[in-house]
């Protein structure tokens, strides 16, 4: 049964119409998780233990630390070792494990990729163009929540650039091009 009929409803009730109705849960359901305070430092939908996620945070932390980072994925871009890392925690870190794409799905978009073998370690992602895509191993959004995404086949090995991101973000640097 529909709810909306045209001419009928005023616009406050077409608003809440589309607001509560017809918004995708997902987007509805993000919201709502941000209202709910949590104290969890990993949600984890990637097979590998909490325990273990820790560990590479902690490694992912002492890097930073310890050693010279580069905020650029693409050319040296030497920053020296920032100890404040240490300092920072996980906090609703969202951890998902993504399929790997198969390599017959990846030789469609480059024939390169015909000389590997299943499991292709790489996920796709939208490239800079609406129409083409990127392959990459894992993926980070510093939201507010943040989220990482990698590689099921590799996921341990991912997180921990992708922690480091987390933390460099929480730091106050821009790790866009990282």
């Amino acid at each position: 049964m529909e709810l909306y009929v045209a001419g009928y409803h005023n616009v406050l009730v077409r608003f809440l119409h589309s607001f509560f109705i017809q918004m995708p849960l997902t987007i509805w359901f993000r919201f709502i998780s941000r209202l709910i305070p949590s104290n969890k430092q990993f949600i984890n939908y990637s097979g590998v233990s909490d325990a273990t996620l820790m560990q590479v945070w902690q490694t992912a932390q002492k890097n930073l630390a310890t050693n010279s980072f580069s905020l650029s994925a693409y050319g040296p871009d030497p920053r020296p070792a920032d100890p404040k890392a240490l300092n920072i925690q996980p906090t609703n870190v969202t951890v998902v494990a993504v399929p790997d794409v198969p390599i017959k799905d990846l030789i469609k978009i480059d024939i390169a990729w015909a000389k590997d073998t299943d499991p292709s370690k790489t996920i796709l992602i939208l490239g800079n163009g609406l129409l083409g895509y990127e392959t990459v191993h894992g993926f980070t959004c510093p939201w507010a929540r943040p989220r990482v995404y990698g590689a099921a086949s590799e996921i341990a090995a991912v997180c921990e650039w992708e922690f480091e991101n987390i933390i460099l973000n929480k730091l106050g640097y821009d790790i866009e091009g990282r």
